[in-house]
């Protein structure tokens, strides 16, 4: 593949460290303190409120409205930062219960006041300069198509009259906080262009010794007159340290699609993710390219999870949310549907010159539809479907949205790979989150009770606790598990099996498993400690034994024959782990890891991971 980045990784890499480095001193020699009396009051409804109206970096943003987190939410990418914050805010009860189908696009922005759980310490002095950073990046990616300079202020002047104003911190670099370029035509077309790059270094003390790995890309979004948005983020990685690269066995994860192995020191790869879509006040219509995770899972969900490379997609969302003050109600929906690679190769076309074959790739898609209904503003629930089918054309009975899918897949005979969920969130206190998700694949509803091979079911219960005190509230402890019994996502069509290229759409290639996972945060912005615990107890297939361990191996015997939850060839992983992070400067973060692993049959192993990630 041996794309222009990777042949000049040393060069370009040592030109973004020489500039991180310049923009760091700047930003340092350039910070402004708050000034003491930077905290004003605003009457309004006969209520009266603090404004902060002198705030640390580049704009100057009003507190009073929980900051853009709360409502109109538009980061088009299922790893961003503010889901951290989120999920905090949620179990503290400053906001209620958000849609768990993620990446969020944009629908409308509507300010209102925050509701608040009994027993929360949130107020709008204590939002943090944490909430404000990500309020800022919102709203300056929401207003791509309006003049920098009126970005906040005809929001925030109709709202309490506060005045906005702008620091010099980094307006060199950031113009409005966040994008290293920004323009914008006639107040209605916009663009910003970023520049994505990174670099890690993992060091193990197995045979693999260390392993480096660059990345380097370009992030362009905009939008036009409020009702168009888009987005392209495309990135080339390099990595080396493995080689000579043979085999996707020797990456240190397989999360890629198109891999060029070629019997080189280093190896590469390339995703992108991009979208256009148009939205109104409830509606959206989105077509692009991107990857996917519904549920509420902390550490991976069952139905559809974003460990796997991007997928072409067309996509519709409804969101319907009371507009009474004191409600929280909410209605929402989404209809996918994604079009797959298979990892089986299909009809060969005709050979080249050289002896490479021309393969004519299978069909595979996946339709999938997601309803959630929030009839208070600390409990959610949700229920989704999809299927997978392929080796044929696209299907219009599942492009149909509010369809039931498993009629269609009846309907023909069967031959399709159907998945249903279930899941809920509800928060019975101010600092404590229940959440629980149970997914059925083919379901029969006589064995859900057995061991029968045909019981292909999977759950996830988890909790996430937070003290409402003040120094207290600055930890997380998130607990969760996770049982897959065996079979689950596989299918006697191999074409229909429940992945992507070589990776899951749900939780994991290896059913007839159990994970447990905790681990404790502290948010201190801009940085965070994690410790991390977690430990997979997996029943592997033998050689003489299919006990469904393998998400590629579907069940060949009696429908009725037993499948004992971890039969066959018992395996223990067990992971335990400190990371820190730090943002050094917007988007730039810092981070360093280290974790010892512990596996069945196998030497135990420690490693370590340092890293920097600009817009990554």
């Amino acid at each position: 593949m041996g794309s222009w980045f990777s042949r000049n990784v040393q060069f370009w890499g040592r030109g973004v460290v020489v500039l991180l480095l310049a923009l760091l001193l700047s930003s340092l020699a350039s910070g402004q303190p708050i000034p003491e009396d930077s905290t004003k009051r605003h009457v309004r409804g006969g209520r009266t409120h603090e404004v902060l109206v002198a705030i640390d970096d580049t704009f100057v943003y009003d507190t009073l409205p929980d900051p853009g987190v709360l409502n109109g939410i538009l980061f088009p990418r299922v790893d961003e930062r503010i889901l951290q914050l989120v999920s905090r805010r949620e179990t503290l009860g400053s906001m209620p219960m958000i849609s768990s189908s993620r990446p969020w696009l944009q629908i409308r922005r509507r300010w209102r006041s925050p509701s608040l759980a009994r027993g929360s310490t949130w107020s709008p002095s204590r939002a943090g300069r944490e909430a404000r950073r990500f309020d800022r990046e919102s709203r300056s990616t929401e207003n791509l198509s309006v003049p920098i300079d009126t970005v906040l202020t005809s929001q925030m002047s109709r709202w309490c009259g506060a005045t906005i104003h702008r620091t010099a911190s980094l307006s060199w670099v950031y113009r409005d906080g966040f994008h290293l370029y920004r323009t914008s035509v006639g107040g209605k077309l916009g663009f910003a262009i970023n520049p994505v790059y990174g670099y890690e270094l993992i060091s193990t003390d197995d045979d693999r010794g260390q392993i480096s790995r660059f990345t380097g890309g370009l992030r362009v979004e905009g939008g036009y007159a409020g009702k168009l948005r888009y987005m392209m983020d495309f990135r080339d990685h390099t990595e080396s340290g493995n080689g000579p690269y043979d085999t996707r066995s020797q990456l240190y994860e397989d999360e890629w699609g198109s891999v060029d192995l070629k019997h080189n020191a280093s190896t590469s790869y390339n995703t992108s993710e991009s979208f256009v879509q148009w939205y109104g006040k409830d509606l959206s219509l989105a077509a692009g390219r991107g990857r996917f995770q519904w549920g509420p899972g902390q550490f991976g969900s069952l139905f559809l999870n974003s460990k796997n490379p991007p997928f072409d997609y067309l996509r519709f969302d409804g969101a319907f949310e009371s507009e009474g003050p004191r409600s929280s109600a909410a209605v929402y929906y989404t209809f996918l549907h994604g079009f797959l690679q298979s990892s089986l190769p299909g009809d060969t076309l005709y050979y080249a010159s050289d002896g490479r074959a021309r393969y004519l790739n299978r069909e595979k898609y996946l339709s999938a539809q997601r309803l959630e209904i929030r009839p208070r503003g600390n409990l959610i629930v949700a229920f989704s479907q999809s299927v997978i089918y392929g080796d044929r054309g696209v299907q219009l009975g599942y492009l149909t949205p509010l369809n039931f899918l498993y009629s269609v897949q009846h309907s023909n005979d069967d031959k399709d790979n159907f998945l249903m969920s279930f899941d809920g969130t509800w928060r019975p206190v101010a600092g404590l989150k229940l959440y629980g998700e149970a997914l059925f694949d083919d379901i029969i509803v006589g064995e859900l009770m057995n061991s029968a091979v045909t019981n292909k079911s999977a759950y996830t219960i988890g909790t996430q606790t937070i003290v409402p005190r003040e120094v207290w509230n600055h930890f997380d402890l998130k607990l969760e598990y996770t049982h897959i019994r065996p079979f689950v996502y596989s299918h006697f069509f191999a074409t229909n099996t429940y992945t992507h290229w070589y990776s899951p759409l749900g939780y994991t290639l290896e059913p007839n498993s159990e994970f447990m996972t905790a681990e404790l945060t502290g948010s201190f912005y801009p940085f965070y400690l994690t410790l991390h615990a977690s430990r997979q107890n997996h029943g592997a297939n033998t050689e003489t034994e299919n006990v469904g361990g393998d998400i590629y191996l579907p069940s060949a015997g009696d429908a009725k024959a037993d499948a004992p939850f971890l039969a066959g060839r018992f395996e223990r992983t067990t992971r335990l782990g400190v990371r820190a992070s730090f943002e050094a400067l917007e988007n730039l973060w810092l981070y360093g890891e280290g974790a010892t692993f512990t596996k069945s049959r196998a030497a135990d192993r420690f490693e370590t991971r340092i890293g920097f990630g600009w817009n990554l």
